[in-house]
């Protein structure tokens, strides 16, 4: 198995023999790095990178030095890179990437050019995207392989990557959505690039079932979500000990979206005879906030702070309860590593992990996210239930961590390899250039804006299914809802209904229209044209439109005349 890097000033070897000692690969696992090969590279390997590429320009070495001992950046007055030129170990120039192709002095524009030893041009690529998944095609080569990257940035730049020996899996391992209280709130800016394209990976992987469920029903993805957990690297107890039923902990980062503080009032509401205590593990810029919050509630005896300590993890063997009051979160092992030491986790019901982890009453609580009374009611009920009814959901604590061993999780993660491996050849990812959508009526309603389009395809090509697709021209907004399909004299035509509510513009101030379809297998992605018979639409503030080049959107009416797109 090879590890792949991209970044510039990283040496594979050191961190091979690193993660080798640290027992984390073993002798079959190679660390590989694009940058490291590049500069060892002779020039046949050079050349073959480079083959099929067109050479328009290669004088952009003329602005930066030829020769180096290390890589130099090219800045403008504002302080912007707008070149890049990389060398080899004997100074020879390897690669410049010039990032103001439009117009000299200002960013905007790529051109990224391959020199061989002897300083001639042998490949250059307008995008790093590009550039990107031609080394890894190369390295791909015939070979049937997977690749998995659990990168954002990877993933926005291979969602397109296509090889017909090579299958894709892209891993997320965050909430999807900025504001975790509207299922209609923008995509985390992060994540963006891989949540507007999930349906060109081959596979999509999340942490929760219940993340998968609200990606499908917000039709951000379809059938190529898998839920796979994070795995649990340590085991679980064999015997559960005796241990005082007041002690608490919690390992977490000091942070507003932790919410350590409604943990702190939760204990102030505690009446048990016994006051509960709670040692919190963990450092972060909330701890002066935390601190005065305990003071005010005179909770200095029963709420210590301790800050970090790497066997943190050890205090759940000696703790009867954990408390888990995040705003969101993508798994939260800390609920497993507690289970698995047979200490019961009493946790906010958020967005993700605590419902996939735990069942209520049985292996620990779920309580009402946001409401630290809640959390106080529901360790009052644990203070005072009986021992053996205790013990017993110790032990369904501790059965219930099994789920998430690394063996487990492995061969969760093998079955969807089989899966990949067994499939017929995975299709292009491409756009047939046959393919076209055209928008030919548009009618709001009370609620909705009703949009039918005809999707043409070429004569042997049929379309599965078909998603509206509005999209944010500075990635600050996305939104899909499924289309119903009917026949037409020309070509399949799908209607489609949007919530006038969910038409928000984000600050670019324009959402532009696509249709994501399933053709023959091939996911497409294709923009949206207004028919001649269309004329625009009002829809409250806003008003769907014709670009200069003829493609529907939407903008604010007052908004200048919109830029081609």
């Amino acid at each position: 198995m090879d590890i792949l890097t991209l970044a510039p000033d990283f040496s594979p070897r050191t961190r091979q023999r690193e993660l080798y000692r640290e027992g984390s690969i073993s002798r079959r696992v190679r660390v590989r790095n694009l940058w490291s090969e590049l500069r060892r590279a002779g020039n046949k390997t050079l050349v073959r990178l480079g083959q099929s590429t067109r050479i328009a320009d290669h004088s952009d070495h003329s602005r930066t030095p030829t020769r180096g001992s290390e890589d130099y950046e090219l800045t403008n007055d504002a302080g912007e890179v707008i070149q890049i030129a990389r060398f080899r170990a004997d100074g020879s120039l390897l690669l410049t990437d010039r990032q103001d192709v439009k117009t000299p002095g200002s960013r905007g524009g790529r051109r990224l050019t391959l020199y061989a030893r002897s300083g001639v041009p042998v490949g250059q690529w307008p995008t790093a995207t590009a550039f990107y998944q031609k080394w890894l095609k190369m390295i791909v080569g015939k070979k049937e392989s997977i690749i998995v990257s659990d990168s954002a940035f990877v993933g926005g730049l291979m969602h397109s990557f296509s090889s017909p020996h090579a299958s894709f899996v892209q891993a997320l391992h965050s909430h999807h959505r900025n504001d975790t209280r509207h299922t209609t709130g923008h995509l985390v800016e992060r994540n963006f690039p891989v949540l507007s394209n999930a349906d060109r990976f081959d596979r999509l992987a999340i942490l929760t079932e219940r993340q998968r469920d609200d990606l499908i029903r917000d039709n951000i993805g379809s059938d190529n979500l898998v839920a796979i957990p994070n795995p649990f690297h340590g085991e679980a107890i064999r015997s559960i000990k005796p241990r005082s039923r007041e002690r608490g902990v919690t390992i977490a980062r000091l942070s507003g979206i932790k919410r350590l503080d409604h943990a702190v009032q939760a204990l102030a509401a505690i009446t048990h005879p016994t006051p509960p205590t709670l040692d919190i593990y963990g450092e972060g810029d909330d701890r002066g906030r935390i601190e005065n919050r305990i003071a005010q509630l005179g909770l200095n005896d029963s709420v210590r702070l301790h800050g970090h300590d790497s066997r943190a993890r050890d205090q759940f063997a000696k703790s009867s309860f954990s408390l888990l009051t995040s705003r969101s979160e993508g798994q939260s092992l800390m609920l497993v590593e507690s289970m698995a030491s047979g200490c019961i986790p009493i946790a906010y019901d958020i967005d993700y992990g605590p419902s996939d982890i735990i069942t209520d009453g049985v292996d620990g609580f779920l309580v009402t996210a946001g409401d630290p009374r809640a959390l106080a009611e529901a360790l009052s009920r644990f203070l005072i239930m009986d021992e053996e009814d205790v013990v017993a959901m110790r032990a369904a604590a501790v059965e219930t961590s099994k789920r998430f061993s690394a063996e487990a999780v492995t061969a969760r993660w093998g079955q969807v390899f089989h899966e990949l491996t067994g499939a017929p050849t995975t299709p292009s990812r491409g756009v047939s250039a046959s393919v076209s959508a055209q928008l030919v009526a548009a009618e709001v309603t009370d609620e909705n804006l009703e949009l039918s389009i005809r999707l043409e395809t070429g004569e042997a090509e049929t379309a599965s299914w078909a998603k509206l697709t509005w999209i944010g021209r500075g990635k600050d907004g996305y939104l899909r809802v499924a289309m119903r399909p009917s026949e037409s004299d020309r070509g399949l035509l799908f209607t489609g209904a949007v919530p006038v509510d969910q038409l928000i513009l984000g600050p670019s101030g324009f959402l532009d229209l696509f249709v994501d379809a399933r053709i023959d297998g091939t996911r497409a992605r294709k923009r949206v044209a207004v028919g001649p018979d269309v004329a625009p639409v009002s829809i409250g503030a806003v008003e769907l439109y014709a670009t200069a080049h003829g493609n529907a959107s939407i903008r604010r009416p007052a908004d200048p005349a919109a830029s081609p797109a």
